[in-house]
């Protein structure tokens, strides 16, 4: 039987008042999005048997591309660097034989969402990519597709031209993502990037709209250590020139994988706060403490994100260092731990990583931790989730968070406060489940 209100805190915190864990847990960075923590908080979890999806009708995929032009040194995902050495050829090989297997084992999947993303999908060769699409289009066309299904893809600027374009409309993908971070050149060019001139962004906008593509979505990225207002307002300037529909700004963050200097939790407050009021001002739809805006009536996602985020669905990745997650657990492709490319390319399969079947508690920290990207839970998924009611479960969280007015209800939504924002990774901590790493 669960002892009510003490999931979440180990034997010593139970004995501490709940405002003193808060405040000890206020600073720590890797207190964010991110979960599980660190790598061995889920050793004793490992499974020697494939992730299973037996009990997972509704689905969204993503594909991972892991290749790019150059390599962005405040990236946090697993890419490698595209010259001619690389076989595009086999990794499409081994990520369309993926694909069909999984796709024979668990046929008749209700596809919520399909992402593209990496790395950058654009920085293949056009022949490479065309075929990259057609393996999109023959997996979407085996399975049945929800009402809501909105697939993305991600592309630079610098790597996406007419061509990829024209094919990635004619495949029927209608959104693609493209990422700016900084208007800031010289420091995008230490960082080993380049987005090219406004005039290149726009005539790239342009062709999408001529070709179909009804809507864009723009990344800008805060926190880095020099980052001014000024650069901020540059950002903006581009994006109020662009108009794109979807609009994202993510906060520099450190995980499991990745630690890139930036500025105290102080000032990501207070630059997110900057750009929220200006984004509202420029007639964009949006909630203080999520990630995504909107100039239509949506949440500014695509369907895969909305899905895995706010909905709990299961999702499954393909291609080297790809996540997934059933209601039984989770697994991560090879390539995760540090493989080299030519590991994972000699493998038959990128399937052979690390899957972890996880008891209720570690499913719900993993969604809680999720939900922080979009500044909300549901207490419905959570019910779903532990098999118990999360106000009684968690009683004493809830009763502090509600009191401090870090967190407010309407009706099934739990949302983040503007106050709770500041401090939203320890307000998503007092929901994890107990561990060294905290």
């Amino acid at each position: 039987m669960m002892q009510k209100g003490n999931l979440g805190l180990n034997m010593k915190e139970m004995e501490v008042p709940m405002e003193n864990i808060f405040e000890q847990r206020r600073n720590k960075a890797l207190l964010n999005t991110s979960y599980p923590l660190k790598p061995v908080d889920w050793v004793q979890f490992k499974s020697t048997f494939p992730l299973p999806f037996d009990m997972d009708k509704d689905i969204c995929f993503y594909i991972h591309v892991p290749f790019c032009r150059s390599l962005c040194k405040f990236c946090e995902y697993i890419r490698f660097k595209l010259d001619n050495g690389i076989d595009e050829e086999r990794y499409l090989d081994i990520l369309e034989k993926d694909i069909d297997a999984f796709l024979n084992k668990y046929p008749n999947l209700r596809l919520r969402g399909f992402d593209i993303g990496g790395g950058t999908p654009t920085a293949l060769s056009l022949r490479a990519f065309e075929r990259l699409l057609q393996i999109y289009r023959n997996g979407v066309d085996r399975c049945n597709l929800s009402s809501d299904f909105l697939p993305s893809i991600e592309a630079t600027f610098s790597t996406l031209d007419k061509d990829k374009i024209r094919a990635i409309a004619t495949s029927g993908i209608k959104r693609i993502s493209l990422g700016i971070q900084s208007a800031n050149t010289s420091f995008l060019l230490a960082n080993h990037r380049y987005n090219g001139s406004l005039a290149h962004m726009s005539d790239i906008f342009a062709q999408c709209r001529k070709y179909g593509v009804s809507i864009l979505n723009i990344d800008l990225m805060y926190g880095f250590l020099n980052q001014s207002d000024k650069d901020l307002t540059a950002a903006l300037a581009i994006i109020s020139e662009l108009l794109p529909e979807h609009l994202t700004i993510y906060e520099l963050r450190t995980n499991m994988l990745n630690s890139y200097q930036s500025k105290p939790a102080s000032c990501l407050f207070k630059q997110y706060e900057f750009l929220f009021n200006h984004i509202m001002d420029m007639g964009y739809k949006g909630r203080f403490g999520q990630n995504t805006f909107s100039r239509a009536n949506d949440m500014g996602v695509s369907s895969y994100l909305q899905n895995r985020m706010t909905e709990n669905c299961a999702y499954k990745g393909f291609g080297i260092a790809a996540q997934s997650k059933s209601s039984k657990g989770l697994s991560y492709n090879i390539g995760k731990n540090g493989e080299s490319l030519t590991e994972c390319l000699q493998q038959e399969s990128f399937e052979c990583g690390d899957v972890y079947i996880l008891p209720r508690r570690e499913l719900l920290s993993k969604y809680i931790a999720i939900c922080g990207y979009c500044g909300m839970f549901k207490l419905s998924k959570m019910e779903e989730i532990l098999g118990e009611n999360p106000l009684d479960v968690f009683h004493n969280q809830f009763k502090f968070l509600f009191d401090q007015h870090l967190i407010k209800r309407e009706e099934d939504i739990i949302y983040i406060t503007h106050k709770g924002f500041r401090d939203y990774g320890a307000v998503l901590s007092l929901f994890h489940q107990s561990n060294k790493s905290i």
